[in-house]
Parts: structure tokens; sequence; C-alpha cells
């Protein structure tokens, strides 16, 4: 059938559901889902109806007491409040019922109840204004056509979501009284039939109008729930951790699986949680939100996680973050992509390239690096700075007696033994072999940096003991103060060299300092 030829509306309102499923393609459980609703809709605002109709029920039969006999208006108004009462005890069935007009068949049902009991208020409410009216009495003709002319424009706006019920009502009741109207002699009368009836097509235009609006925006509103559906299906199912916290308050609306397992916990404990409290730097949260605010993109972001109690775990992410809406509320979508393990391995990468992959200590490239800076910062300051040169004795021994396995055991424990001799400050490095070396920034005096020379090297001096193996070693140090002995990172790192040199043309297990008259010394 054509749209222009249906006959009330053409927007589905009253069609079939397998009917209305097949002409505009919409899906049969939407479809369903918009009877529901619209019945729903009908039963909310049946109580207004009923007391307004009532009410006016009870003011006519006031007002007419004195002007019809007291049988006829008797008879109508207790009509009246039976199909009243009969309405009422529909509306409280429906109350009762917590799964009325879920299946189909129950709306269909429920649907065609409240219509049979609309148009039988209608029907009695068109019998009143013939029988309410005194024939002959304009002024009761006026005010019957008046109250009934108000009862219709109510019922077309709570009756709206139902064209059958809207139609089905408004012409029970006026056609009757515009016929009435029409039939009387007099012009005020006729001219009064010509008004309800513009006023009747005015009431139905309006309503048909309105139950196009209210279908297109349940229409709208099942669509935007069922993008929401398939939204949050997607991100369920998503292999990248996905949270949506609340705009306002920084709680978690939603986390998938993928995000509890990011953080170590469950989607439900997840849900409420602040998003915040999981961020290694609350400082970084807090740039991310003003980046927002201030209309950027904030994506691939390297973000800390950890723990905020209980078991401790880090992890590396990159989050991205959309401004959303979600649940009617202003939300933010962020994604996590975990890559912890990448970003260890890069760690991992990153010290070996700086570090000494036996020892742990700083590397040769790491240790320039870090003398330049200690020079620069020392020149600022206008303060001094040592470098030692450390070079082990009889190492070689040790490792053509007993092995690579026992000398590499050495190293190892010479370089704890390193650390332990030194301030927090201090930075040690191995350039290679037994050769080691120490930066001491920040120094007073020489002193200070023999003193620690000689705690190194009593340390040394100090038998090991590896694999039931007694080992003794010592150590040569050279000692070169900045800007006393040089001026620059490899001048420095020379003298230091020279100094140690020294140390062992002297003897081994000795502490020099550079002096300017030194030369080269064959060992």
């Amino acid at each position: 059938m054509d749209k222009r030829s249906q006959p009330w509306g053409g927007n589905g309102a009253d069609l079939p559901m397998a009917s209305l499923s097949a002409s505009t393609g919409v899906s049969r459980s939407a479809v369903a889902a918009e009877r529901r609703e619209r019945v729903r809709l009908l039963f909310e605002n049946l109580p207004f109806s009923l007391t307004i109709s009532g009410l006016l029920a009870c003011i006519l039969a006031a007002v007419l007491a004195t002007e019809i006999r007291n049988a006829r208006l008797f008879d109508w108004f207790a009509v009246l409040a039976a199909v009243l009462l009969a309405r009422t005890l529909l509306l409280l069935v429906w109350r009762r019922r917590p799964d009325a007009g879920i299946d189909p068949a129950g709306v269909e049902a429920w649907l065609f109840w409240f219509r049979f009991g609309t148009i039988a208020a209608g029907i009695v409410w068109g019998v009143g204004g013939l029988l309410l009216a005194p024939v002959g009495d304009i002024r009761h003709e006026i005010y019957v056509s008046f109250a009934l002319g108000g009862l219709c424009a109510g019922a077309a706006a709570t009756l709206a979501v139902d064209s059958f019920s809207v139609v089905g009502f408004l012409l029970t009741v006026l056609v009757p009284q515009i016929v009435f109207l029409a039939m009387q002699r007099d012009a005020i009368s006729q001219g009064m039939s010509a008004m309800e009836t513009l006023f009747l097509f005015f009431l139905l235009a309006s309503s048909r109008q309105s139950s196009r609006q209210l279908a297109e925006n349940f229409r709208l509103r099942m669509q935007a729930t069922d993008n929401e559906q398939r939204f949050r299906q997607m991100l369920e199912s998503s292999p990248v951790a996905t949270c949506i916290e609340d705009a306002a308050n920084g709680r978690v609306m939603f986390a998938n699986n993928s995000y509890a397992l990011l953080i170590d916990t469950s989607p439900e404990r997840a849900i409420g949680a602040f998003t915040a409290s999981y961020y290694a730097s609350p400082d970084a949260y807090a740039a991310v939100l003003e980046r927002l605010g201030n209309g950027e993109q904030v994506t691939n972001q390297l973000v800390e996680l950890h723990a905020p109690r209980g078991s401790a775990w880090v992890k590396w992410t990159l989050a991205s973050y959309f401004p959303v809406e979600y649940q009617g509320k202003p939300a933010l979508l962020i994604w996590f992509y975990d890559i912890t393990d990448r970003k260890i391995a890069e760690d991992r990468n990153q010290h070996l390239a700086y570090h000494d992959a036996l020892t742990g200590l700083p590397n040769r490239s790491l240790f320039r690096d870090r003398v330049q800076h200690a020079i620069a910062s020392a020149e600022r300051e206008r303060s001094r700075l040592a470098l030692m040169f450390v070079d082990l004795d009889r190492f070689k021994p040790v490792n053509d007696t007993y092995g690579h396995g026992v000398g590499d055991q050495l190293l190892k424990l010479v370089a704890e033994r390193l650390y332990r001799c030194l301030r927090k400050s201090d930075s040690p490095a191995r350039l290679g072999g037994d050769e080691f070396v120490v930066l001491l920034p920040a120094i007073k005096t020489e002193r200070n940096a023999l003193e620690i020379a000689e705690k190194i090297r009593h340390e040394m001096s100090v038998p090991f003991e590896i694999d039931g193996l007694t080992l003794e070693i010592s150590a040569s140090i050279g000692v070169a103060i900045y800007p006393d002995h040089a001026d620059n990172a490899q001048r420095l790192v020379d003298c230091a060299d020279l100094a140690m040199y020294y140390a062992k043309a002297e003897g081994r297990n000795r502490v020099r300092t550079y002096q300017a008259n030194l030369r080269d010394v064959n060992v």
C-alpha cells in the first residue's frame, strides 16, 4: 500500500509488527521495543486522563443538575463512572504485573484493552454531549461544547503516541456534537458546528505531527542505544585495554577485560575506581586533562602505570584519549596499548649500550659523557672534581691460572667493593679488562679525593673468596684534579692514567696524584 493511502498517519503506529518491519526496514526487535514504549507511555499518562475526566464529569453534572432530568444525568454519569472504573482497574493490573508488556503478544493485548477503554470512554462522552445540552438553550450548548473541546485537547496530547486511540477518541466525542449542532436551525449553533469541525481537524493534524515526532525521537533513541551497545560490544572484545571514565569525577564507567588484566583486577572491581590512581605520576594525568581542556588531541602518550596498593607492578603503555558521551554524560574514552615488554627490552638494550655487560658498571661511552657534564657543572659553579684511574695488580696471573670464569667473578666482586667505597654522587666505570675509573664530583680539596682512593686501595687488598679459592690482588690508583691538572675531559683521563702508571712503577698497590713533571714510565 502506498504511504499516502494508509488510513492514518502512514508512520507505522498501527501496523502489525511484521508488516511494519517489512515496510520500514526496521528490525523486528526495534519495532517490538517501540510498541512496548508506546504502551508504557499510554499507561503512564492514563492516571492524569482518568482524574481529569472524573473531575470534568462531576463539574458538568453539578452545573447541569438543575437543567436536565436527574434520571438521564444519573444514567450517563453511572455509565461514565463504570468505564472510568474499568480503566482504573486495567491500570492497576498493569502496574502490578512486572512483566507487563514484555513479550510481543502481551504488548498487543495490553494495547487492545487500552484502546477498547479509550473508545468506550469517547463514546460515553460523545453521547453525553447530546444528552447534557438542552435543546434550544444556546448557553448550555456553548458550555458543553467548551467542556468537550477542552477534554479532546487534553486527550490529543496524552494519546498522541497511539494514533488509533487519539483518532478514535476525538471522532467519538466530537462528531456527535458537530452533527447535533449542525442540525440546529439557528446560525450560532451551525457556526459552532463549523468551528468544532475545524477544531477537530486541527487536533487530528497536530496529534498526527506529535505522533510522528515522538516516533522519530524514539527511533533516534533506539538507534543511539543500539549504536552504544554495538560500541560497547566492540570495546569489550577488543584486545586493547579500554576504559571510559566520567569526565566529571574521573571514575571508571566502563572497563573491558583487557583493561582489567592490565591493572591486575576484574572488570567489576575496575568500575568506579579512579583512573588517576593507577598513574605513577599524577602530574602526567593532570597534564593530559589540561591538554584535552585546551582542545588538543592526546594520542600515543607514554604512560607509566603502577599498582596503587597491594601487589607491586609497573607497566608501560601508549595511551590515547578521546572525549565522548557515554550514558548521557560527558566522558573520556582511553585506550592503553601495553608496551611493557617492549619498554623493558628497550631499557635493557639502552643499559647494555652504556654499561659493562659483566659488572653492570657504566662503560667508556657513558663515563665520558658524565665527565663532560661534570666538568661543565664544575665550571659553572667554580668547583673542583677528581678523576681516579684504577688498575688491578696481579689480575692477569689469576685469570691465567684459574680461568676466565673465576676472573669474571673476581671483576664482579671488585665492582661491588668499588661501589661500597664511594658516595652516592660518585660515578665508577669499567673501561675494559682490569681497568676502572671513578669520577668524584664536587670535592673541596685534593685530600678528599686521596682519602677515597686510599679506601679503594685498602678494599682491593683484602683477599677475595671465590669457589673456595682465596685470591689476593691489589690496585694501583692515579688521581687527577680539575681544574688543577687539566681543563677538559680527555686531558683529565690522560693525567689520571699517567699517575696510575707512576704508582705501578713505584711498586704497585699505591695511590699517586698527577704531577706536572711526570713522564711516561715503562712498567
